[in-house]
C-alpha cells in the first residue's frame, strides 16, 4: 500500500483526529521499517548460512581426522612366517579396544600403492621389477571410537614381531615422500 491509499482509508474512518494521525504515522513508518528489516534479515540469513557451511565443513574435517587417527597399520618383522603372522592377528583380536583388523598382503599393498600414487600409469609401473613392497605386509586395525588410541598403540607395540605402528595420516605422508624422492 502506498501513502495515498492509506490517506484515503484514514479519511473514510470515523475516529478522533489524533488517532487518525497516529495511525497514518504508524502505517507509513512500519513500511519503511519493514524494508530495512527485510534487508537486514537477508544479510543475517546469509551470514548464518555461511556460518553453518563453515561449521559443517570443520566438523567433517574433524571427523575425517578422528577417522585417520583411529585407523592403524601394523607392520611386522620381515622374517615372520605366515603362521607367526596369523598368531599376531589372533593376539590383535584379544585387545578389547580394537574394533576390527584385516591382514594386507605385500601384493595387495603394492596394488593399493600403484592405484593411489601412480594412477595406474603402466609406463611407470612397468619400470619396477617385482614387488618393491614385498616387506610391506601389515594388519590394518580400526580402534573403537571411545578408546585411547595411544594406549592401544602401546599394547600393540609390546606384541612379539611388531616392527612399526603408523596411522593412515603418518603412512600417507611417508608414502608421498617416497614418491616425490
Amino acid at each position: 500500500m502506498n501513502e495515498k491509499n492509506i490517506t484515503q482509508i484514514k479519511e473514510s474512518i470515523t475516529m478522533p483526529p489524533e488517532m487518525k494521525e497516529i495511525l497514518l504515522q504508524n502505517c507509513t513508518r512500519s513500511g519503511i521499517k519493514h524494508y530495512c528489516y527485510s534487508q537486514y534479515s537477508r544479510v543475517c540469513a546469509g551470514l548464518a548460512i555461511i556460518f553453518c557451511i563453515g561449521a559443517i565443513s570443520s566438523t567433517s574435517l574433524a571427523a575425517y581426522n578422528v577417522y585417520q587417527e583411529k585407523q592403524l597399520a601394523i607392520f611386522m618383522d620381515y622374517d615372520l612366517t605366515q603362521e607367526e603372522i596369523d598368531a599376531l592377528g589372533d593376539e590383535l583380536a584379544l585387545i578389547p579396544d580394537i574394533a576390527s583388523y584385516r591382514y594386507v598382503s605385500a601384493d595387495e599393498a603394492w596394488e593399493d600403492f600403484k592405484t593411489r600414487f601412480f594412477d595406474n600409469d603402466t609406463n611407470l609401473i612397468s619400470s619396477f621389477t617385482g614387488n618393491p613392497l614385498a616387506d610391506s605386509f601389515n594388519y590394518q586395525v580400526s580402534i573403537r571410537m571411545g578408546a585411547d588410541t595411544q594406549a592401544v598403540r602401546e599394547q600393540i607395540s609390546r606384541l612379539e614381531g611388531v616392527r612399526k605402528i603408523t596411522t593412515i595420516r603418518e603412512w600417507e605422508k611417508s608414502s608421498r615422500r617416497l614418491v616425490i624422492s
